[in-house]
């Protein structure tokens, strides 16, 4: 590895970790503005999703012009599958992973909301394995077993009888984990064609005009004081364009599959930035379920470097 590769190596590790320290900050603001200054959920939903969509497709094309890619990127609007495709993504992935991502911090905190939502990443083992009609190897059933535990030790506090946190905190983590995986698989195509910046600003956007069809938060009187304009700026600013940028600025500087596993880090960010910002108190049940479920992710993640590709098995 020679002088520069090392440097890259360094800037972009520390870029995405910096992303995943943005993307908790979002989630601690989100807590904050639901907990500390009650304010409606669907609300701070609408405001976040239109708002992150607006600059994510500004970054989008600023980044564009400053690239190399100077050819002319042809319109998702111009093909009737790949609209099709943004608005499923728009709806059942985004809306419904930022939905119920909100709802679960409302009954219960950020970091537990993050740890659920990366429960996906064995949803969508048991869909890739369901799909190609395989058996899971040892160390992706390991992983199973250990996503399940963790999640069964957050839930019941390790007693049978009872639950440690709200049924509505467990029904909206787990709806977020499926809806997130709806997220992770659908938009494959359309992202490779026009862009990640491009199909996730577009998608926010749908997503947050189509809530507030139903919402109308218009409708809502908000008292823009300092901690709300401050809530807000954690939430959007710091959490959509400061994480999205140092993410993709990060992931242009290391192999794809290694910028993921650092992006891991996301909900260990999370529950650090809860406990330390928001005082929020996790018990020894939850660290202990939050340790399963992060390892089970890590650990996967680690396992599909190393697979073998199918001419090689």
């Amino acid at each position: 590895m020679n002088a520069l590769e090392k440097r890259n190596n360094v800037v972009g590790t520390v870029c995405i970790i910096l992303a995943t320290l943005c993307w908790g900050l979002s989630g601690c603001s989100g807590q904050y503005l639901l907990h500390d200054l009650s304010l409606p959920t669907p609300v701070v939903l609408c405001i976040r999703q239109v708002s992150a969509g607006l600059i994510l497709i500004v970054l989008d094309k600023l980044f564009r012009q400053k690239g190399k890619d100077t050819q002319p990127r042809p319109s998702i609007w111009k093909s009737k599958q790949d609209c099709k495709t943004l608005l499923f993504f728009s709806l059942f992935g985004i809306c419904l992973t930022q939905f119920s991502f909100f709802m679960a911090i409302y009954y219960a905190d950020s970091g537990t909301a993050t740890v659920l939502q990366y429960l996906s990443t064995i949803i969508i083992l048991i869909v890739t394995c369901i799909q190609q009609r395989i058996f899971p190897k040892r160390e992706e059933l390991l992983a199973i077993l250990a996503a399940v535990a963790g999640t069964f030790v957050i839930s019941t506090g390790g007693r049978f009888n009872q639950l440690a946190i709200s049924g509505h905190a467990l029904f909206f983590g787990i709806v977020c984990a499926l809806a997130y995986s709806t997220y992770t698989l659908v938009p494959g195509q359309i992202v490779r064609t026009y862009g990640s910046k491009y199909i996730v600003g577009r998608g926010m956007l749908i997503s947050g005009i189509f809530l507030s069809i139903f919402v109308r938060p218009w409708t809502y009187h908000l008292e823009l004081s300092g901690q709300v304009l401050l809530g807000f700026c954690g939430l959007i600013l710091i959490g959509t364009a400061a994480g999205s940028t140092l993410y993709h600025f990060g992931a242009s500087l290391l192999p794809p599959v290694k910028a993921g596993i650092i992006a891991n880090f996301d909900p260990v960010s999370s529950v650090i930035l809860t406990a330390v910002l928001l005082g929020t108190k996790f018990t020894a049940a939850d660290l202990v379920g939050f340790v399963l479920i992060i390892s089970a992710v890590f650990l996967l993640n680690l396992y599909w470097i190393k697979k073998p590709s199918p001419q090689q098995e």
